[in-house]
């Protein structure tokens, strides 16, 4: 994680921002993002699982952060209502939660409250999204109802049915300039250096993150849009 916050120190907007952790899991980025504040603008971190609630409420007694940094209990989804979420992850984290089909419920799952995100924070300037595979509808709503978003970063899952392409072009679309993460080949295991996505990448173009154990892949791409 230390490399995600370098990238995003060097390339966020986060002075004064209103910033939005979506997923905040157990608080560590939004600890982060209040730190990089310099005291200034507002944080809400917004988590579906109480436990990470627990863990959230915590950090902001440590800081003394309770003027300006925020904590919802709630999953964000693209309308009201309410969310199944599976524990653990497709990354293999217990502590985090995977939006699933209603139908799937069963020992493993529980059901939250799911609230937009337009409804949560309407003058966000800054979004950070990590909500396991569940972040393509709330972008479908979000994008067009958030103009104040200076902007997003979003861990963007491989989903079936759900185009890398597509989402980047809604970006390009909504007036925004779409950055990847990558490491230089002479150091895989550096920096994050920011790389513009072309027009057309697609998942077939992207790397294998982890192999599961019932031969499915797991892929991930760490994005960055900038309002132009």
């Amino acid at each position: 994680m230390e490399a995600q916050k370098r990238w995003y120190a060097e390339t966020l907007p986060l002075v004064g921002e209103h910033i939005v952790d979506v997923g905040a899991n157990t608080g560590e980025l939004s600890e982060f993002f209040y730190t990089a504040q310099q005291g200034q603008g507002s944080l809400l971190s917004i988590e579906p699982l109480a436990e990470n609630v627990a863990q959230i409420e915590k950090r902001i007694a440590r800081q003394g952060a309770s003027s300006r940094w925020h904590v919802r209990l709630c999953a964000v989804s693209g309308q009201p209502g309410t969310v199944t979420l599976r524990l653990g992850s497709s990354e293999g984290t217990h502590f985090n939660s995977m939006v699933v089909p209603s139908a799937n419920r069963d020992a493993t799952t529980r059901s939250v409250e799911a609230l937009t995100l337009p409804a949560l924070c309407p003058h966000a300037t800054v979004v950070k999204l990590d909500i396991e595979g569940h972040e393509y509808p709330v972008l479908a709503d979000s994008l067009p109802k958030l103009p104040s978003v200076k902007a997003w970063a979003v861990e963007l899952h491989m989903m079936p049915d759900c185009s890398l392409g597509q989402t980047v072009r809604s970006f390009v679309q909504a007036g925004y300039r779409v950055y990847g993460a990558g490491r230089k080949r002479s150091d895989p295991t550096g920096a994050w250096i920011s790389a513009e996505v072309p027009d057309g990448l697609e998942w077939d173009s992207i790397p294998v993150a982890q192999r599961r154990a019932d031969g499915s892949v797991f892929k991930m791409l760490h994005i960055i849009a900038l309002r132009r």
